[in-house]
């Protein structure tokens, strides 16, 4: 017979990841008490064997912020006296939220499922572990080639990571009708001209301007924030509003273009923040780490247009 999804272990995953936040009854009586019993948890010395297990996490409640576990989604299969669990979570304390993921493998002891072995990770992303962004999803993979954007020429090269910054002027259609084409192409120009220099100053170049944006490219991460907050507070006095993006990625460069899937996230992020504000992703923002004179805000997850899955983005707090 096959695996089955069995409702019977996905009810013990939930169990068992609610209890972990505290209930260390409930956490005995649902692991396993053979000394086989395996659990690895975040940290790199978290590997613990047997009953090990009860007594470190007993310790580490006294030491840590007391937190809540939100189950998002779970799935659990059996097969004859063994099962398995995934479960995507978030653990919420009073000042943050950390996305965790785990696996289990269950077996039947003495006609219960109880957790054989466990283990907790939270997900980061694969800049920070590869050095450059890969697929994560057959979506992306197709999205990839598909993508009018990926359609490289002849005899390009791969120059590596860099970070992406896209900047849009928001409703630019409707504001370039009432002003006139006179004087929208006046103030663009000056525009480009504040976006050139504040790029130079700060080491970036400018890839192209996009009629009303532009797309700016940085080997620093730093340096593409700065930029962006920089156009930011130099457009506080122009009659129209900018929205910015910033993303950092492996990119494939043309004689005078960059290509590949971190442009269109870039691009995507830019579009997805609203008037004035700075939108940073979850890896540049990871790579940034904390910087003088620069607030991130609340992140948040949304689904970016064109692209698969959800991704995580935050503001950059500039005014």
């Amino acid at each position: 017979m096959p695996p089955t999804r069995s409702p019977e272990i996905e009810s013990v995953a939930r169990r068992t990841l609610q209890a972990y936040a505290g209930d260390f009854e409930t956490l005995r009586n649902l692991m396993s008490s053979d000394p086989s019993l395996r659990v690895l948890g975040f940290d790199r010395d978290e590997w613990w064997k047997g009953s090990a297990v009860f007594d470190v996490r007993q310790a580490q409640s006294e030491q840590q912020p007391e937190f809540q576990v939100r189950i998002a989604e779970v799935e659990g299969f059996e097969d004859g006296e063994f099962g398995w669990a995934t479960v995507f979570s978030t653990i919420v304390t009073p000042d943050e939220e950390t996305q965790l993921r785990t696996s289990m493998v269950l077996r039947i002891e003495a006609g219960v499922w109880r957790v054989v072995q466990w283990h907790n990770s939270s997900p980061v992303p694969n800049q920070q572990v590869f050095g450059v962004e890969i697929t994560t999803t057959l979506d992306d993979l197709v999205t990839s080639i598909l993508s009018e954007g990926n359609q490289m020429p002849v005899g390009q090269t791969t120059e590596g990571t860099m970070t992406l910054v896209f900047t849009d002027v928001v409703d630019s259609t409707p504001f370039a009708e009432r002003v006139g084409d006179d004087k929208w192409a006046a103030l663009v120009a000056q525009h480009e001209a504040v976006i050139g220099a504040v790029t130079a100053s700060h080491g970036g170049t400018v890839v192209k301007f996009l009629g009303d944006g532009s797309m700016l490219a940085f080997e620093s991460a730093r340096a593409a924030v700065r930029t962006a907050v920089e156009i930011q507070k130099a457009t506080l006095d122009a009659p129209f509003s900018v929205r910015i993006g910033v993303h950092t990625g492996e990119v494939q460069r043309s004689a005078d273009d960059l290509f590949g899937l971190t442009v269109n996230k870039a691009a995507r992020i830019a579009a997805a923040g609203d008037a004035d504000e700075v939108m940073i992703s979850s890896t540049t923002r990871d790579l940034i780490g904390s910087m003088d004179g620069v607030e991130i805000g609340d992140t948040k997850t949304v689904a970016l247009k064109g692209l698969s899955d959800i991704h995580q983005i935050s503001p950059v707090v500039w005014n």
